[in-house]
């Protein structure tokens, strides 16, 4: 089966799509819900700020070294690392504090029905995410009839 890309569709494929998919979602529900652990208070990031930064220097050399052996050179390199880096540091830094606060107060996160939309909004910024990685080089064309 076709796709607009001409890519084909199978199991395998499908397979390791929605493992990445079910990851990401998990990730960024974890963060999503870290997001509320700080807007509501709770305390102890501080003390936890090192190992952060420290995920966010690991992801930044990891994809400089990657980004260095594939077709991507100069300034495309470390802007990719950089944003990489970031990436990792949030993303590490948001998801430990949201399991923090749901094994703390785990009231909060599953008694209201803030989880299911946490997990609705996680889900749609994966599938988001993942469109755009495959389709980066369209994002900046134009539609041929003038459109956007």
């Amino acid at each position: 089966m076709g796709t607009s890309l001409q890519r084909t569709i199978d199991r395998p494929m499908l397979i390791r799509t929605g493992l990445l998919v079910g990851c990401c979602t998990t990730v960024l529900t974890a963060a999503f819900v870290g997001v509320v652990a700080l807007v509501s208070g709770a305390g102890g990031v501080g003390s936890r700020l090192q190992f952060y930064i420290l995920a966010g220097a690991v992801a930044f050399v990891a994809s400089l070294l990657v980004l260095e052996e594939s077709k991507y050179e100069g300034g495309g390199v470390m802007l990719g690392a950089v944003a990489t880096g970031f990436v990792g540091f949030v993303a590490v830094g948001l998801s430990t504090e949201g399991v923090r606060y749901a094994l703390a107060r785990p009231d909060a996160v599953l008694a209201s029905s803030l989880l299911v939309y946490l997990v609705a909004a996680a889900l749609v910024a994966s599938g988001l995410g993942y469109w755009s990685v495959r389709n980066w080089r369209l994002l900046g064309q134009r539609f041929p009839d003038g459109g956007l």
